[in-house]
């Protein structure tokens, strides 16, 4: 992880430098300067870089499937070719499967 792009603005640098250093009553103002304006402060944070070994892996793999799985096709034009999705042991079979 990495953060960057700090900022402070409205003269508010004085009372930003005490509350990073741990100055418990900068903390208590809760940002205010001694001008009565309030600091903004803008973090971004993004993530690492790299891919996790396992990240790298599924990815690998995902790729290296064809986009289509020809036989589940073939399977599945068959079987709405023979009617096997329109019988009562099909249906009783995907109740099953849903609950």
């Amino acid at each position: 992880m990495q953060i960057s792009d700090i900022s402070i603005q409205s003269g508010a640098a004085e009372w930003a430098k005490r509350a990073s250093t741990g100055d418990a009553q900068a903390k208590k103002e809760g940002g205010k300067a001694e001008t009565g304006k309030t600091a903004a402060v803008q973090v971004s944070i993004s993530a690492s870089s790299g891919k996790s070994p396992a990240e790298a892996l599924v990815t690998s793999r995902a790729n290296a499937l064809p986009e289509v799985r020809e036989e589940k096709v073939a399977l599945a034009k068959e079987r709405i070719e023979s009617g096997y999705y329109n019988t009562p042991e099909f249906s009783r079979q995907l109740a099953d499967r849903l609950v």
